[in-house]
């Protein structure tokens, strides 16, 4: 199993690359990606399938004649595939704090309940 950077190295391509791959590749890769505290591994299998669509992608962009306004287009295309990974990260953190904050409420409730307690238990001690 390999981190993402890893295979990224690997294949001499960017991060964000490997990571575009994998979710346009979710149903092949499906048992072949892990994610483990936040970190994605891929193994030997999946590293081969993003690697077939790396060169794919190359081989046919080569194909064609690479103008400006290809290049940049490939340039927003890019870019708008990391804003939507990162728009993704975004509500999976909103989502992951909402869970803190519902955690930290039933502790606080369950504090003050036990506070209540102990007084109780201090005055009854105290008679």
């Amino acid at each position: 199993m390999y981190r993402v950077i890893e295979v990224a190295k690997m294949l001499g391509v960017s991060k964000v690359t490997v990571y575009k791959k994998i979710n346009k590749n979710k149903k092949q890769l499906k048992n072949h990606v892990h994610t483990r505290s936040n970190i994605t591994y891929i193994d030997d299998v999946g590293i081969e399938i993003i690697k077939k669509t790396i060169e794919v992608a190359s081989t046919f962009s080569a194909s064609e004649t690479s103008d400006a306004s290809q290049v940049q287009k490939e340039i927003l295309d890019d870019l708008n595939d990391i804003i939507e990974f990162l728009s993704d990260q975004v509500v999976e953190k909103k989502n992951q704090i909402g869970k803190k904050d519902e955690i930290l409420d039933s502790y606080k409730s369950i504090l003050k309940s036990n506070r209540g307690k102990i007084q109780y238990l201090e005055s009854k001690i105290n008679e």
